[in-house]
């Protein structure tokens, strides 16, 4: 799961930027300690399973996802969901402009659109890996019985639960939103890489139809494979 987020928040940011290149050619926080310390799940006196549970129930939610490696920071995406569509914008030197994109996960395809969004394309969303996996996605992954509760902690005015988790390939550490149940901080060691995942303005609520619309001129790239081209 770790490893993959990762994977995916960098494809992004390659997929994308070779739409818009066929587009164009077609179309010439601070942290605060609160409370004591107890070693145990149980000693955090919260239902863990009804608080991850709980995280599959918001209506939507925007945020601005932030992914640090060894202190560097490697992106900040703008998020607005509300499922099936995903609205991802991102930007910075490596890219050189703004960029938007529109998933609609229940018809596993993908719109790029172009930098003045007035035109899109079209693509497989099976063609390469884009990370569409959500805070929420992250919350039903969870297994409570492979937590540790370690502290709790406030971040950006929101107080957390702290646990350890390991994964196979990873071990880590995730702040879950009280109020919620969706992370707000992730922090792993991957193949020797200290990566820290961070989900800030974090707003609980139904985005705005208008973030979604897709422009009148929409070009479908249908078949062809972008996988190859990425890598």
């Amino acid at each position: 799961m770790f490893s993959i987020q990762l994977r995916g928040k960098r494809l992004i940011i390659m997929v994308l930027a070779l739409a818009l290149a066929i587009l164009a050619a077609g179309c010439g926080g601070e942290t605060k300690e609160t409370g004591s310390q107890p070693q145990t799940a149980d000693e955090a006196d919260v239902d863990l399973a009804g608080l991850l549970a709980k995280a599959q129930e918001l209506p939507g939610m925007t945020y601005d996802a932030v992914t640090t490696v060894n202190g560097e920071e490697t992106s900040e995406v703008k998020y607005a969901v509300k499922l099936p569509r995903i609205r991802i914008e991102t930007g910075g030197p490596e890219i050189g402009m703004k960029m938007v994109c529109i998933i609609d996960t229940k018809e596993e395809v993908v719109y790029a659109l172009s930098p003045d969004q007035q035109t899109a394309t079209k693509m497989p969303l099976a063609q390469f890996e884009v990370d569409t996996a959500t805070p929420q996605d992250y919350s039903q992954s969870l297994d409570p019985d492979s937590l540790k509760y370690i502290k709790t902690e406030t971040l950006d005015g929101k107080e957390c639960l702290v646990y350890e988790i390991a994964e196979p390939d990873s071990t880590g550490k995730v702040w879950l939103w009280k109020d919620y149940g969706i992370p707000l901080r992730i922090e792993f060691t991957y193949e020797g890489e200290l990566v820290v995942n961070e989900y800030k303005n974090v707003q609980v609520t139904e985005p705005d139809d208008s973030l979604f619309e897709l422009p009148a001129k929409v070009t479908d790239l249908g078949d062809l494979d972008f996988s190859e081209a990425a890598s």
